[in-house]
């Protein structure tokens, strides 16, 4: 009889303890999940603040200092967008994970036109006037894809002197773009 009993009661004990250890894995790999990708979060908006930064270095020191030369030949160093870019491509040979684009649905640079689902997020962004960041997972043919999407908002009105009309726009800025990115 003891002996059942005590069979019993370890047949028990490894039923509770088995639970636990699930439930206990469970929530272990629950936080895991959530630290890894607020890691991830933290790692891209860190990655986006400098290419704002890079953005704002360009249009307040570098591009004034370019203006006169603009007029006889056209510098792509004096567009923020450009140098936002070409840090980034710098910071991506050591990163090579992440990825940066400026993407518009008829944008200046043919490169930063937006595919199907960033069209999505940019119309998503034009429909709520108060939406200041979407993040999110997308599939993609190699697995999935975590983005950080924020609008691009022209504030600066230095900024309209190439993005608001072909006749505005610098001579040279047209001859290399042509009047249809305008």
């Amino acid at each position: 009889h003891a002996m059942k009993l005590i069979v019993k009661f370890n047949l028990v004990f490894i039923v509770v303890f088995l639970l636990g250890l699930a439930a206990a894995g469970s929530v272990s790999n629950q936080l895991l999940q959530r630290n890894a990708r607020d890691e991830i979060v933290l790692n891209a908006r860190l990655v986006m603040e400098a290419a704002l930064a890079t953005r704002a270095y360009t249009s307040t020191q570098v591009g004034p200092l370019l203006q006169t030369q603009m007029k006889y030949k056209f510098l792509p160093q004096s567009i923020p967008a450009y140098s936002a870019r070409e840090v980034f491509n710098g910071l991506s040979k050591a990163f090579p994970e992440y990825a940066y684009k400026e993407a518009a649905l008829n944008p200046t640079n043919p490169g930063n036109r937006a595919n199907d689902w960033e069209a999505d997020i940019i119309n998503r962004f034009r429909n709520t006037a108060d939406a200041r960041e979407v993040v999110g997972e997308r599939d993609t043919p190699n697995g999935g894809s975590f983005y950080i999407a924020r609008p691009i908002q022209i504030k600066d009105g230095a900024c309209l002197y190439c993005h608001s009309t072909v006749d505005a726009a610098p001579k040279t800025f047209v001859e290399r773009y042509g009047p249809a990115n305008g």
